[in-house]
């Protein structure tokens, strides 16, 4: 589907000026001076069309009673099929990917807080007939906020999270409201007038209410956004690539902030190490039009960091693409 520029400043304000608001789409309508009925109509298509994947709250797991990790399996090339149907079955598994590395089965589990991340993640590899596994969680946040610029312009108005925005974990406390909210506001919206409408019916309350919970979940970094995620492959962005790099520890700091500064990074954290097994430090995410165009960015890093021990790891197959749903 080759998008209008209408269509394209529409998808960035979307995914970085939502307005949290009564009428939404009368908002991002009067930003991009259209109708309202011609911003809802160019939505329905943009989702008919699998442009726009969902329209919803963008939580943090952990400000809000979750923990989560990245992990890899090694799996015989065989079996990766088999191991990776056994990952997917967790439901705590969001994101399954087979990546070109001895490492090769990549994914991402969130548990509730009082579950204990390492015995699933064991149990699995067991389950998986994997010969050996890394638990890599977050040790440093530096970045993450996927933004996929349509119109190759600047978005500057973005804000992404960071390691600051984390709370302490004696300092997180859900209401049983607000875990109702969570689960309301995890829905893809209805693309009308008053998207709220029903989700604040369902609460019992009212949408300013509603509006006023979102706001507090936002100033309380317990909502990162609320946005639309896109299809990145039907939005044009059809490579991704994640990049180990094995950063000097007195140069960690220097170097997240190099890497989470460029744009085209959406993703960029401090993970541990495991010596003589495992020794790359810091992981970004870059979201590209092509390989050519994530190895420019790969060595642009290289160069204004000065790593030069750096791998980039490929997605060769998706095995589970989904929210990870909280409080159900």
């Amino acid at each position: 589907m080759e998008l209008e520029f209408t269509d394209r400043k529409i998808l960035n304000a979307l995914q970085t000026n939502f307005p949290i608001s009564i009428r939404p789409f009368l908002g991002i309508a009067n930003y991009i001076g259209i109708s309202e009925q011609e911003a809802i109509d160019r939505i329905l298509e943009l989702k008919k069309n699998k442009i726009i994947r969902q329209i919803s709250a963008i939580f943090d797991s952990h400000n809000i009673g979750y923990k989560s990790t990245l992990a890899a399996f090694k799996v015989n090339d065989d079996i990766t099929d088999f191991a990776a149907n056994i990952i997917n079955s967790h439901s705590g598994v969001s994101h399954n990917y087979l990546r070109n590395n001895e490492y090769n089965i990549w994914f991402t589990i969130t548990l509730p807080s009082e579950r204990k991340l390492e015995d699933e993640i064991k149990t699995l590899s067991i389950r998986s007939n994997a010969s050996d596994y890394l638990i890599l969680p977050t040790l440093r946040l530096f970045k993450i906020g996927v933004n996929f610029d349509m119109t190759g312009g600047e978005t500057s108005s973005f804000k992404f999270f960071s390691h600051d925005d984390f709370k302490n974990d004696s300092d997180i406390k859900i209401t049983d409201f607000e875990k109702a909210c969570i689960r309301e506001l995890q829905k893809d919206i209805e693309i009308k007038p008053e998207p709220f409408e029903d989700l604040s019916a369902n609460l019992g309350i009212t949408q300013e209410k509603l509006l006023d919970t979102i706001k507090d979940f936002i100033s309380d970094k317990k909502m990162r956004r609320f946005a639309c995620v896109l299809y990145h492959q039907k939005a044009g962005f059809s490579y991704n690539a994640m990049g180990i790099w094995k950063s000097p520890q007195e140069e960690v700091e220097k170097n997240g902030k190099i890497m989470s500064s460029l744009k085209e990074v959406s993703h960029c954290y401090l993970r541990p190490v495991y010596p003589r097994k495992w020794e790359y430090n810091i992981f970004t995410m870059v979201h590209s039009k092509s390989k050519e165009e994530a190895c420019i960015v790969m060595n642009k890093i290289s160069l204004l960091t000065g790593i030069k021990d750096f791998d980039t790891l490929e997605s060769t197959k998706e095995f589970k693409k989904v929210r990870v749903k909280y409080y159900v």
